[in-house]
């Protein structure tokens, strides 16, 4: 059995012991979790992902769950859900930064309500922004990785790393983040200013195709 002991006083963030996956997962199945924990802060993750590795304690990051698969048998050890807690976003400028936890399309929608343009085509992707890092995800020509600047990470180690966009290694489906098993903590977008109109009008358009094939 796992020594959960220091995970379970609350100091690192809301935690739940047995958790059914399934009421963390937008397919809504998978069976219980030894415990789930929702950090508070970049700290709280980091003291996490340093503890599980001091007791050798496996443990996974998921943001809001999108398209992940559990089996009914669920999952040993820890999963560190960064979900509300970890969804800022601010904007200044035509630059956006935001927290792992955020949903891409949230991310998306605030930048049109600035007439920021460039996420049109991936705004309907489900998922948190740290998620879209790990795949690049992408949609109608478009993908996250062109608007990249920067992405702060967290080593399997528990070691803070900064990527530049260069540095990311995008591919299909696939980034630094996916080759080095790294945690996303937050990224920086650089987009450009647009015509409002014009960008919702195109954001309607990927909207309904999206909505009329899905």
């Amino acid at each position: 059995m796992y020594k959960f002991e220091k995970l379970t006083t609350g100091e690192y963030g809301n935690f739940l012991l047995n958790e059914p996956m399934k009421n963390h997962t937008t397919f809504k199945v998978g069976g219980p979790a030894d415990l789930l924990i929702m950090p508070k802060t970049e700290n709280d993750l980091i003291s996490i992902v340093k503890y599980c590795n001091s007791e050798q304690i496996p443990y996974m990051v998921i943001g809001n769950g999108s398209n992940l698969l559990i089996t009914d048998k669920g999952i040993r050890g820890v999963v560190i859900k960064l979900g509300d807690n970890f969804a800022q976003i601010s904007i200044e400028g035509d630059r956006i930064k935001a927290q792992a936890g955020a949903l891409l399309r949230t991310v998306a929608l605030e930048s049109f309500e600035v007439s920021l343009t460039g996420m049109e085509e991936i705004s309907g992707i489900p998922g948190s922004i740290g998620g879209a890092m790990v795949m690049n995800a992408g949609a109608y020509g478009g993908e996250i990785s062109f608007v990249v600047d920067k992405v702060r990470c967290l080593t399997r180690e528990g070691e803070i790393q900064e990527f530049e966009k260069d540095e990311m290694e995008f591919g299909y489906r696939q980034s630094v983040v996916s080759k080095r098993n790294l945690i996303v903590i937050d990224v920086e977008l650089q987009l450009k200013k647009g015509n409002y109109e014009e960008i919702i009008e195109k954001f309607n358009d990927f909207d309904n195709r999206r909505t009329t094939k899905q």
